[in-house]
């Protein structure tokens, strides 16, 4: 068993660890560089949604801008995410999500930009989680919703280090930690399909389960993935309401981890899945009492 093995099922084991394992981040995020590096050529420097998606290295593309949280820890400055303008050939595969690129003259000249900083600045008030979430985010797509009052986020597996969310085109009560769960909901899901690359967790199977979240019956493996997503925005939202916030704020927080437990609760059961591999029941395990 190599290394990274192990320190993934040390992680999953150990009830200490925040359950978006920020110890096992930057090396997975290594051996994700190098498998697109070996297979595309591509590497951070170089990097692009477009880049992966067609499998080669194409021309530059700048980003929109580059955003990180006000407050920095001059020892150990946080990353930088860059904001970039949805592709036009993703964008075309979602386009009956409710969701556009937003035009870079909007972005440029709206509150788009200063409600996305806000959202980085309420993740890094937890530094795990934002440490976390901006060592795998390398490209963060803005979307335009339809309704300002729906969210609308997703990530592609065969796309390692890039995350869609949208953010209300106008300035709306509790829309920075909208945008905030969007972004680690995400990224999380990048976290878990790395894992799994070192430490499978699910034997595939045709068989469906119900998932409160989608309101349909998904694979073991989807509803592993919102389980997983979830729990780290519950833990992430118990931690945020003990910090110097509002009190709408933390009203909102205790709404939305009140609403999680119960879709968990709901979706209990799958802990008896006859599908998971040791690490698999291992995680789960985990997540139902974290």
């Amino acid at each position: 068993m190599s290394n990274i093995q192990n320190l993934i099922l040390s992680a999953i084991e150990n009830p200490e660890s925040p359950v978006w394992f920020p110890e096992l981040t930057e090396q997975l995020v290594s051996y994700g560089w190098k498998c697109i590096q070996a297979k595309y050529g591509i590497q951070e420097d170089n990097y692009s949604t477009e880049a992966v998606f067609h499998g080669q290295i194409g021309n530059t593309i700048s980003a929109t801008t580059s955003l990180s949280p006000k407050v920095q820890n001059s020892a150990n400055p946080l990353r930088s995410v860059n904001i970039y303008s949805n592709p036009e050939e993703i964008a075309a595969m979602y386009v009956d999500s409710g969701a556009k690129p937003y035009p870079s003259e909007i972005l440029q000249n709206s509150t788009v930009l200063q409600c996305l900083q806000e959202s980085l600045d309420i993740l890094a008030a937890i530094p795990t989680v934002y440490a976390t979430v901006s060592c795998l985010v390398a490209s963060l797509h803005i979307l335009q919703p339809e309704d300002d009052d729906f969210d609308i986020s997703y990530s592609l597996p065969n796309i390692p280090f890039s995350i869609f969310v949208s953010v209300p085109s106008k300035r709306m009560e509790n829309d920075v930690l909208r945008v905030a769960e969007a972004i680690l909901h995400e990224a999380m899901h990048l976290q878990l399909t790395l894992i799994e690359q070192f430490v499978p967790m699910i034997i595939e199977a045709d068989e469906k389960y119900f998932s409160p979240w989608k309101n349909e019956y998904r694979n073991p493996r989807g509803v592993l993935h919102a389980i997983y997503v979830f729990c780290v925005i519950k833990q992430f939202f118990e931690l945020l309401t003990k910090e110097d916030i509002s009190t709408s704020s933390i009203r909102y927080l205790n709404k939305r981890c009140n609403v999680i437990s119960v879709q968990l609760a709901e979706i209990y059961d799958f802990i008896t899945c006859p599908y998971f591999t040791d690490a698999g029941k291992a995680l789960i395990n985990r997540l139902f009492i974290c």
